[in-house]
């Protein structure tokens, strides 16, 4: 390759259509995507901490470039805990951006030598003080998919026993209670339960925890 054309290459890769690109700008191809639209530049980095970064992508729509606004937030856990078949032990957090207590469920951030798994049982243990000797996974969710990468993963807990201290950070104030599953439906279709994550995965485990009830009571 002559030096004029030092800076031009062709690559191809199985499962993404690149076409012949600069070493400074890729414009790639998107599988689901509308013809001509494309991602010329996705690196700019323009915002960083230890709980999100922030980037500028520079895109292709139709010929016309349009700069998109694109985050990306740590993955999370959120837990369920079932008392009995008929409670949930939830808690009552203050949260400083709203200046007020929420009834919500143990949620928290997955680090990074966690699996989502491992999170729920960890912020469950530091919220309430509970363990729990049998978990479930429910399902995993995207929050805002039109901005944010970030992903939300929902386990059920039964059998539950309180054998610890609460282990709060500096910013957590929590309370613990017990609702009925009857309260809480009303609650959240009343809309006084305003965190969603805690929305997404209430109605998510009602319905995965009123068919677990009907399979065992099968064998009854």
């Amino acid at each position: 390759m002559s030096n004029k054309n030092k800076n031009i290459v062709m690559v191809w890769f199985k499962d993404v259509n690149i076409y012949v690109i600069n070493k400074k700008s890729f414009i790639k191809m998107l599988h689901n995507a509308p013809v001509n639209w494309r991602i010329l530049d996705s690196d700019k980095k323009v915002y960083s901490n230890e709980y999100i970064q922030l980037y500028e992508d520079l895109l292709s729509i139709n010929g016309i470039k349009k700069v998109y606004i694109r985050g990306k937030r740590k993955n999370y856990s959120t837990i369920v805990p079932f008392i009995s078949d008929n409670e949930i032990l939830i808690i009552k957090s203050y949260r400083h951006l709203v200046d007020s207590i929420q009834v919500e469920i143990p949620s928290g951030y997955i680090e990074d030598d966690e699996t989502p798994m491992d999170a729920a049982i960890r912020e469950f243990k530091e919220e309430t003080g509970y363990n729990t000797n049998n978990i479930l996974f429910v399902g995993e969710y995207t929050l805002d998919y039109s901005m944010f990468e970030q992903k939300g993963y929902i386990y059920a807990a039964y059998d539950i026993e309180k054998n610890n201290e609460q282990d709060l950070g500096i910013m957590e104030y929590i309370k613990i209670d017990t609702l009925t599953i009857k309260q809480l439906k009303e609650m959240l279709m009343n809309g006084k339960i305003l965190n969603a994550a805690s929305v997404v995965a209430l109605y998510r485990s009602l319905d995965f925890h009123e068919k677990h009830l009907k399979e065992k009571r099968k064998f009854y």
